[in-house]
């Protein structure tokens, strides 16, 4: 081999050499740990198996209660996602006492003018009247049945809405004849075979209702009028129930409807204002992305209406599930803590068995901080098999629950599959991670004492 022109003599090459294999040298020699550590597990089998076990059952339980606690939580929250309702606020007009009303006629009235003015605002798509009527007609093929209607603007679709919930067909066209979407369960009452087959059917929708005249009196009205069914929704397990017999109405069709404002009007007769300019009683505001809601949100309050939003309620709810998984996991912690101990035990053990073997080590050169990395490295070879060991348990056990819980719900009616576990790949890496950590602390004690054997003692011990 050449020598270094720079160095006649050879030294830096040399010196060079010496240096490029200490990296070498390191790694050898912590292979050589590793392979000590798993040799002394080796010895005694059955101990370090249940020791293992012990960590399995403690991370299993661990994993399957904060496993539980999450897919509750996202059981919960996947309604509210997949109807798109956490970007939407809720409008309605302020409440007044009765003597402001006496005093003022000036509270802002939630109109169509007042709907253009919010529309109009940064991040708002859509600003639309909440109509809801509880109990219509629908008739179709000689099958009558009751449904509960709700209004949606013909451009929804524009903005996401429905998207993820239609079983069959599309929104409402942009300019089309009168239109309908049907839940799933209302179109398996009228007969329909499948959601394909409700699509491009005619069906007969007949309200009844107390409209208002001039005068500030109320007529009872009927209307009767066919629509064509241009899709059909499904709503997700979690959803609300009420709603899976419902039907969707363009909102200019909803405004036809008898007593679809009896609500509003019959509030701005009791406040002593004129019922011709009664607006709405709801309004849905629909933003682009739930970041949007808090400037939206203080605009509205600022033209004088008051709003509500689901994405607050659900921060509440997520604050919950927040202090069930801290308590959960804290239990399943306390069962990772009581296996821990029998790790200390089994590697107290292990010292106290291979006293003389590790006087023999240090006589040959090993040192304190070698001693103390076996060990712990036995600790953290536990710690990772019991964690491997427990998310397998934690499967095994959710998957029997599953079974249990879906058996349950059927014979009470609920023909929906409830997964009520939810397992993200930060839990299952947190589990396995925490199991070694906990080992490795608990293996301190007994790599310390390994680490302070007297050689000279050891080797003289019989």
């Amino acid at each position: 081999m050449l020598a270094n022109p720079a160095s006649p003599d050879g030294k830096h090459a040399h010196d060079q050499r010496g240096h490029g294999t200490r990296p070498t040298r390191r790694a050898t020699r912590t292979w050589k740990i590793v392979g000590l550590a798993l040799g002394g597990l080796r010895r005694t089998p059955l101990r370090a198996a249940l020791t293992c076990l012990g960590v399995t059952i403690a991370s299993g339980a661990l994993v399957t209660m904060v496993a539980f606690a999450l897919g509750l939580q996202s059981r919960v929250e996947a309604p509210f996602e997949q109807l798109g309702l956490l970007n939407n606020i809720e409008v309605s007009p302020k409440e007044a006492s009765a003597k402001e009303d006496q005093e003022s006629n000036d509270a802002p009235v939630l109109d169509d003018r007042a709907l253009e003015k919010i529309e109009a605002l940064d991040g708002v798509d859509l600003a639309y009247p909440d109509f809801r009527v509880n109990d219509v007609q629908v008739s179709y093929s000689g099958k009558t049945e009751h449904a509960m209607a709700l209004g949606l603007p013909r451009e929804a679709a524009l903005a996401g809405v429905l998207r993820d919930i239609l079983a069959a067909g599309e929104p409402f066209s942009p300019d089309g004849p009168p239109e309908a979407i049907l839940g799933e369960r209302l179109a398996r009452e009228l007969g329909f075979a499948s959601p394909e087959k409700a699509v491009g059917a005619v069906v007969t929708v007949e309200a009844s209702g107390l409209s208002s005249r001039e005068e500030a009196t109320f007529a009872f009205k009927r209307k009767k009028f066919e629509v064509t069914v241009v899709g059909v929704y499904t709503l997700p397990p979690m959803g609300p129930r009420f709603f899976r017999s419902g039907i969707f109405l363009p909102v200019e069709l909803m405004k036809g409807i008898p007593g679809v404002q009896f609500a509003s009007v019959l509030e701005r007769l009791r406040a002593g204002k004129g019922g011709g300019e009664a607006g709405y009683e709801r309004a849905i505001v629909r933003v682009a992305h739930p970041r949007d809601l808090p400037a939206v949100e203080a605009e509205i309050k600022e033209m004088g209406f008051q709003t509500h939003t689901l994405l607050g309620e659900l921060k509440e709810m997520r604050s919950f599930f927040v202090f069930m998984d801290v308590l959960l996991g804290c239990v399943g912690t306390v069962a990772l803590v009581v296996a821990a101990l029998g790790i200390v035990n089994t590697l107290l053990m292990s010292v106290l068995e291979r006293y003389q073997e590790i006087g023999i080590y240090k006589a040959i050169g090993a040192s304190d901080g070698d001693l103390a990395v076996m060990f712990l490295t036995e600790a953290s070879i536990l710690g990772f098999l019991g964690g491997l060991g427990g998310l397998l348990l934690g499967r095994a056990v959710s998957w029997g629950l599953g079974l249990a819980v879906n058996y349950y719900a059927r014979t009470q009616g609920v023909e929906e599959y409830l997964s009520v576990f939810a397992f993200p790949f930060w839990l299952l890496a947190g589990v396995v991670l925490f199991s070694i950590l906990i080992s490795v602390l608990a293996g301190v004690y007994p790599a310390l004492r390994a680490a302070r054997v007297d050689p000279i003692r050891a080797l003289r011990a019989e």
